[in-house]
């Protein structure tokens, strides 16, 4: 098999990862985007170390949260390693306690209390790693398990993730007293895209009319709480399967996610009435059942299955084209798992259309550049044992200026949030948010000084529809270079063919300009920016041209 360079690339930087950082407790994270080839990148990892240091026997453990993700990464260690590594299961699901194989695929429900079975090994890569516990005194399995293993023999550990961080968004290397010590590589899923190894999110091309608002839900460990949110997502979801049915008619696979398994019943028996063949699958659909439901999905005898968080991850059906989003989240490690779903790449898709019946999206912004934050203040905090870089999460010296990792500026967690969610427009991703405008009607313009001290004057343009402000503009007569060019066009576009030196000359002929009847605004920051302009001959500008005509 040959890797791409990227999935190269991460293997790299995990060995030099471990190379520079020696001790057994600095555990990195490599973060794939889903859709990345995680299972390739885990197999090439064991095939380098068995091909380098095979007089070592580097018996390897993988741990995964369930039987799914256990026989994908299976079948791609069995494919790229010589027959004489021998792949085994430790997996009550699926029936194999393969204690002694040189390599193990483990459900970490399966191996939690089997370390001492197991023998020398020399690696542990968690799969899923950010649904290790994040707390030391909370040792769940995925810690119980590193310990036990820690008393009888030496390893090295990775885990490997497309969300580097918590529910909460903090960094899973951030905290009290973290497993995760910080990043070896990062695989950004905005690199994928331009590559074309993801395929892209697109909303729908006209505005969604159901809109599930929960406003008044109240809040449990940072998310909606699964009780009332099923509730109010229960009177919702006939108009949910109405329009869905419109809207991805087109579409060959959806997957819907939702609160609950009631609301998850409640959705399939409405596509179903529908015409939409459709199925749940959730948490207590049994191993077999699940299995056939799957299979029927992926060979199109099922067009929608309905879940709530069993398909979220470990789920690899490429050509899945649609996602019906009614499971209103705070949050993000839930949005960017359940969005994975429909980026793999497939012959025939272009890509999936994502109906959000929520605020989601406009909320946590575009899935490509949703990120971890800092727990505390460290980055300026020079007694703390380390910072983390904003962009990456890696853990750098108290006193850092410039990210080891990713060569980032370190600043204060609040400066570098990416993106205010509500910039978005419900963009799911960054590049869409450069072609989705708000377009509106003006009734009024008005033009006045505005002055700031130790700074030139310039000319506040005030756009209005009836008695809203939309947006407001500085036109710069007044300032030099680009500020100035750009005053002149500005200028030009309104057919007024002398150029103002002064903001009082531009506010005096004002009067005389062309006015846009329509704009398009699209948020930066805390500002209103106008985009685009539609002119028109208004009444205003046709009065003051008739009457400087009758002057002359």
């Amino acid at each position: 098999m040959i890797l791409r360079d990227y999935q190269s690339r991460s293997v790299a930087d995990l060995f030099a990862w471990w190379t520079q950082h020696q001790s057994n407790d600095d555990i990195p994270l490599l973060v794939l985007p889903t859709g990345s080839g995680k299972s390739v990148i885990c197999a090439e990892i064991v095939r380098q170390m068995w091909d380098q240091w095979p007089e070592y026997r580097p018996r390897t453990v993988v741990l995964v949260p369930s039987k799914e993700l256990a026989e994908q990464n299976a079948a791609k260690l069995q494919s790229l390693l010589p027959d004489n590594i021998h792949v085994g299961f430790v997996s009550a699901s699926l029936g194999k306690k393969q204690h002694n194989a040189d390599v193990i695929v483990a459900t970490i429900g399966s191996i939690h209390k089997s370390a001492h079975l197991l023998g020398d090994i020399k690696v542990v890569i968690i799969d899923e790693a950010h649904l290790v516990s994040t707390k030391a005194s909370d040792a769940g399995m995925y810690r119980t398990f590193l310990s036990k293993l820690a008393e009888i023999c030496q390893f090295r550990t990775v885990g490997m993730t497309a969300t580097p961080f918590r529910g909460n968004q903090v960094w899973l290397t951030d905290g009290e007293d973290p497993l995760f010590t910080g990043i070896a590589s990062n695989v950004t899923m905005r690199e994928l895209l331009d590559q074309k190894f993801l395929s892209p999110l697109v909303p729908p091309e006209v505005q969604m009319v159901t809109k599930i608002d929960a406003s008044n839900v109240g809040i449990s460990n940072g998310d909606y709480k699964v009780g009332e949110l099923s509730d109010l997502v229960d009177s919702y979801l006939l108009q949910v399967a109405q329009e869905a049915v419109v809207f991805a008619q087109h579409r060959r696979k959806w997957i819907a996610f939702t609160p609950s398994v009631a609301n998850a019943d409640s959705l399939v028996d409405k596509l179903n009435e529908r015409g939409v063949v459709s199925a749940v699958v959730c948490g207590e659909t049994p191993a077999q059942e699940r299995e056939d439901l799957i299979r029927d999905f992926k060979q199109g005898e099922i067009r929608c299955l309905v879940t709530v968080l069993a398909l979220s991850t470990g789920f690899d059906v490429p050509d899945v084209d649609c996602i019906i989003w009614c499971r209103p989240t705070k949050s993000p490690v839930l949005y960017v798992q359940g969005m994975g779903r429909g980026t793999r790449i497939a012959d025939g898709k272009d890509d999936c259309l994502v109906l959000d019946f929520t605020d989601t999206v406009e909320r946590l912004g575009p899935v490509d550049i949703i990120k971890g934050k800092s727990k505390t203040k460290r980055a300026g905090d020079q007694s703390a044992p380390f910072c983390i870089c904003p962009e990456c999460g890696e853990r750098n010296a108290p006193a850092a200026l410039i990210c080891t990792a990713c060569g980032a500026t370190i600043k204060e967690p609040e400066v570098a949030k990416p993106i205010d969610a509500k910039l978005s427009y419900a963009a799911l991703l960054s590049a869409q948010m450069q072609a989705v405008n708000t377009w509106h009607d003006v009734t009024r313009i008005d033009y006045k000084m505005h002055s700031k001290p130790g700074k030139p004057n310039s000319m506040r343009v005030d756009y209005y529809d009836g008695l809203l402000c939309i947006a407001s503009e500085w036109v710069c007569f007044e300032h030099t270079g680009y500020a100035r060019q750009k005053a002149e066009n500005w200028w030009r576009r309104r057919e007024y063919t002398t150029i103002p030196f002064t903001t009082q000359e531009a506010i005096h002929w004002a009067n005389l300009l062309r006015e846009p009847t329509r704009i398009a605004t699209r948020k930066n920051g805390k500002y209103t920016e106008v985009k685009e302009y539609e002119f028109g001959r208004t009444e205003r500008h046709q009065d003051a041209l008739e009457e400087a005509t009758q002057g002359h």
